[in-house]
């Protein structure tokens, strides 16, 4: 069963959009600029970005420890502690994108899957979604990267994992929010 988005977050909309113009098409990102105008009559334009939905998952091995990846991100130019996480692919749930992508990225595939909720990442200019899951009962597999992905295994226990949540030393923002909304069920 889907969950519904929080009511404040659909009603009530203060603009209409009068027209609409893609600038660009990369494929799986495409920049639109929106012609809108407010119910006080103000008009303005506003980018839109288009992005696929992700999912990310919090990977919970045996005596309290958490499967992370250390991810080389090309735009930064350094390295991440983030958790699994990846694009969903077109026709594809977003279960179904959290097994595949912990699979790929760690090797791990799960025995029991919670979905605990979803977030905006970039509301400002986007409506991609990602969606969280916690997957517990794993067993380790083999890994199978996409060729472009830089990445390094980090097995922490969660008490460590919220310390450097807490400490500011974990920075990646779609993983700070994911062990938010996981906490309640590693720390109780």
């Amino acid at each position: 069963m889907r969950k519904q988005a929080p009511r404040f977050q659909r009603n009530p909309k203060p603009w209409k959009t009068l027209g609409s113009r893609k600038i660009v098409d990369l494929g799986e990102v495409k920049l639109h600029r929106d012609k809108i105008v407010s119910k006080s009559g103000f008009h303005t334009h506003h980018l839109r970005l288009s992005l696929h939905d992700f999912s990310i998952v919090v990977p919970v091995l045996d005596h309290d420890r958490l499967v992370f990846i250390w991810n080389y991100r090309h735009p930064i130019q350094g390295w991440e502690l983030e958790l699994p996480a990846g694009l969903i692919d077109d026709g594809e749930s977003p279960q179904t994108g959290a097994r595949r992508e912990l699979k790929e990225e760690t090797g791990y595939w799960a025995k029991s899957w919670k979905r605990l909720g979803w977030l905006h990442t970039l509301p400002g200019i986007s409506a991609q979604r990602a969606h969280v899951f916690l997957a517990s009962g794993l067993r380790k597999g083999k890994v199978n990267r996409e060729p472009y992905e830089y990445m390094k295994i980090k097995i922490l226990p969660v008490k460590e994992a919220y310390r450097l949540l807490r400490s500011g030393k974990m920075i990646h923002s779609p993983t700070v929010s994911a062990l938010g909304l996981a906490e309640k069920n590693l720390l109780g």
